[in-house]
């Protein structure tokens, strides 16, 4: 039947048809769209999150499928467990989904059990499944809550307050709107979880813990005002206890014991691919300035890459830097020597470039064969062509506080800081290593932030006794696995720029990552973690000397 809804106290009046059409006698409600439409999006969420966390997606879509299937029958079961003085008498009625209802706190436990069956059978990661899932579920019971308000139903108590609702199926008695409570905490909570889900998630299985404390708070709350709660069979202390109030209380209070118990948990992963998103950023603003540029005063940024000799890991570098720079939209250069190149060719080839107009920026892979001097090389780099801020000039300059370019690596470090939110003013920095091309002007940036810095070397005595009192520190070392766990503040930050490869060949960094990582708030892994920041810096630099140099 059709019902006149009023809230009266907006001055609000209209229809509403719980029927959207019929097909000869079969009648389909708006109810079951809605419903289907929450679903539909949730799967489409799923499949979107999924790369995100790794998860297969075919593999994820399955897990979905079967948890609808088994949530529609555990939503059914569990309303006809509370109402079993009827179904008992009539089971055949249990079949009837439309008479009677479902009860949300079945449909989540069927659709848990059933998709983790499933994902369990295909060999997948339970905890990254939960977290998508949560998620999924906040928008399939944000929208599915519309449903109710069709078919006038889970309104609560009576109520004075603006926003109550009434019609025929309130008895026309202005009512709490619970379906709009739900509904709109469900969809923010979506909104919010994604978001700490893209951006700050520490660990797997935190966005699910966080479900069940947001969700869980709120159905407490919300299910207090209800009028149509499942009862507990039996009374405690002579009063009726509402099912899901109390299973609401004991989901808030599970999903807040486990937060606190993981609260200083942190998986690589997930920090290695926001670190890989604030990379990403970095050069998706490089990218429209360049474009910007291009289009509006005709100038395309150019960075010149030299390499002499054939050192793997330089090949690799220079190959990262290039793609960055198909990335950005810059004009690349890559200029390959041989590794039996004279220091005069060297030089040759960089006042050349210096002269070039089209280009911006100049970068000369290090480290340089033996026989060549690369302080003479560096210095012969016009300073403002030193994306790498190397030249002594630059090196004053960041020294004053008065830079144009900051070197790639520290300057990642600290745009990394910044975009974790760490804050560095008043903490103890220690930067194990004195390098001048990390340590030191590491050392410098954290300074300018108003850190208390200790520089420490091969040289330095007490050094694990300095770097375990380190709210902040910096390995740059150059040795693999030499910060070990007692040489850690238990809470501090640890930045490993180390690039080594242990006893078996396998790339590691200056920190020994397995035994310290649980003592850290935060850590960055190796491969992985300082890397992908350094080349966005570098994009950053030759963009502002290309500023600089066409006084834009």
């Amino acid at each position: 039947m059709p019902y006149h809804v009023q809230f009266p106290g907006f001055g609000w009046e209209f229809d509403i048809n719980p029927i959207a059409f019929s097909i000869g006698d079969y009648k389909v409600y708006w109810y079951g769209i809605i419903i289907a439409c929450g679903l539909l999006l949730a799967v489409l969420y799923a499949w979107k999150s999924a790369p995100r966390y790794k998860v297969d997606g075919s593999k994820l879509v399955n897990c979905v499928f079967a948890g609808m299937i088994t949530g529609i029958i555990g939503a059914r079961l569990y309303f006809c467990f509370f109402k079993w003085d009827y179904y008992g008498q009539n089971p055949i009625e249990i079949l009837y989904i439309n008479n009677g209802g479902l009860a949300i706190y079945g449909g989540i436990i069927g659709a848990l059990l059933g998709g983790l069956t499933v994902a369990k059978i295909q060999k997948m990661e339970i905890m990254p499944v939960l977290d998508i899932a949560m998620v999924g579920f906040l928008i399939g019971q944000g929208i599915g809550r519309w449903g109710n308000f069709m078919n006038q139903e889970a309104y609560g108590s009576p109520t004075d307050l603006p926003w109550r609702m009434m019609s025929e199926g309130t008895d026309n008695i202005g009512v709490h709107p619970c379906f709009f409570y739900e509904s709109m905490w469900c969809l923010l909570g979506f909104v919010l979880l994604h978001f700490y889900g893209k951006y700050k998630q520490k660990y797997s299985g935190q966005i699910f813990f966080m479900y069940l404390v947001w969700y869980g708070f709120e159905r407490t709350v919300v299910e207090g005002l209800r009028t149509d709660s499942l009862y507990l069979p039996f009374q405690i202390f002579g009063a009726d206890i509402r099912v899901s109030q109390v299973l609401s209380a004991v989901i808030f209070i599970t999903g807040i014991v486990f937060l606190i118990i993981n609260r200083k948990k942190e998986d690589s992963f997930y920090a290695d691919y926001r670190r890989k998103k604030v990379s990403a950023q970095v050069k998706e603003e490089v990218k429209r300035q360049t474009l910007e540029l291009k289009e509006t005063h005709k100038i395309t940024p150019g960075l010149a890459v030299v390499i002499v000799g054939d050192d793997p890991a330089s090949r690799v570098y220079v190959n990262n830097k290039k793609k960055a720079c198909e990335f950005v939209g810059f004009k690349s250069e890559e200029y390959a020597l041989p590794a039996e190149t004279t220091q005069e060719e060297l030089l040759n080839l960089v006042e050349t470039l210096n002269n070039k107009k089209d280009i911006n920026g100049i970068l000369v892979q290090l480290p340089l064969p033996k026989h060549l001097d690369d302080k003479a090389v560096i210095e012969a780099i016009s300073p403002l062509k030193d994306v790498d801020a190397f030249h002594a000039v630059n090196v004053g300059k960041i020294m004053l506080g008065e830079y144009d370019f900051l070197p790639c690596t520290p300057a990642g470090v600290m745009e990394m800081l910044h975009s974790y939110n760490i804050e560095v003013s008043g903490k103890n920095c220690v930067v194990i290593g004195r390098s001048n091309i990390v340590g030191k002007p590491m050392a410098m940036l954290l300074l300018h932030e108003n850190g208390t810095v200790t520089i420490c070397h091969s040289r330095t005595k007490n050094l694990a006794e300095i770097c375990s009192q380190a709210d902040i520190l910096v390995a740059a070392v150059g040795r693999p696995k030499f910060v070990t766990a007692d040489m850690v503040k238990e809470g501090a930050v640890v930045i490993d720029v180390g690039m080594d490869r242990d006893e078996n060949g396998k790339l590691c960094g200056d920190v020994d990552f397995e035994n310290v990582k649980d003592k850290c708030s935060f850590i960055t892994p190796v491969p992985g973690g300082v890397g992908p920041m350094t080349i966005s810096t570098l994009m950053k630099n030759t963009l502002k000397a290309c500023k600089i140099q066409n006084n834009i």
